[in-house]
């Protein structure tokens, strides 16, 4: 069994939350999306032996999954404490804290992101994607396919985009506006080198 399908496998295994708030554009990175992003930021040689960040952590998926692959240290914040209450149970080795993007200090070898898509407020990526660039050498998102330009031209401003991949994410039914038991949504995977570094 591959190092891919194995992590798959354990990250299948994390205790999910319940109690999803729209309004904060919450949505779980399905295990088989979470494991391709995660080892292709291993391959890139920017997890093991990293100091790695999760930002808008969730149940801790991508934060569990780079200290499985080796990061020297893991740190992952949410703005939701009930997100980080379930992340907490899943995973020991990771710094887990209660905090808004914007409150977030201190220098990372890697930023990790699934951040809010921006459907519900408009650009709330934005915030993301500045304190990436405040605070780290190497930045991985995944976001809406539909806002790939914007992704596109927000980060090549500031940085070297040498990985850019599509991807879907599978979406359970989790709010009253969702039509059925999954949904596919289209994505987009970017690898930034950040030029202030």
């Amino acid at each position: 069994m591959g190092v891919k399908n194995d992590l798959e496998i354990r990250l299948q295994k994390l205790q999910q939350q319940e109690n999803f708030k729209n309004h904060l554009e919450q949505y779980p990175t399905d295990a088989s999306t979470a494991a391709y992003f995660l080892i292709e930021i291993y391959n890139d040689g920017n997890i093991e032996g990293r100091s790695v960040i999760d930002a808008g952590t969730g149940n801790g998926i991508l934060a569990c999954g780079s200290y499985l692959l080796g990061a020297r240290s893991v740190t992952a914040f949410d703005i939701d404490p009930d997100a980080i209450e379930i992340a907490k149970k899943n995973c020991d080795g990771v710094n887990f804290m209660v905090s808004d993007v914007s409150d977030i200090t201190g220098e990372y070898d890697t930023w990790i992101m699934n951040p809010p898509f921006g459907s519900v407020v408009k650009h709330s990526d934005r915030s993301f994607i500045d304190k990436a660039f405040e605070t780290s050498r190497w930045i991985y998102s995944i976001g809406n396919a539909k806002a790939r330009n914007f992704l596109r031209k927000e980060l090549s401003a500031r940085g070297e985009i040498f990985r850019e991949e599509n991807v879907y994410i599978t979406i359970p039914r989790i709010y009253r506006h969702h039509t059925s038991d999954r949904a596919r949504i289209d994505a987009v995977i970017f690898g930034v080198r950040n030029h202030s570094f």
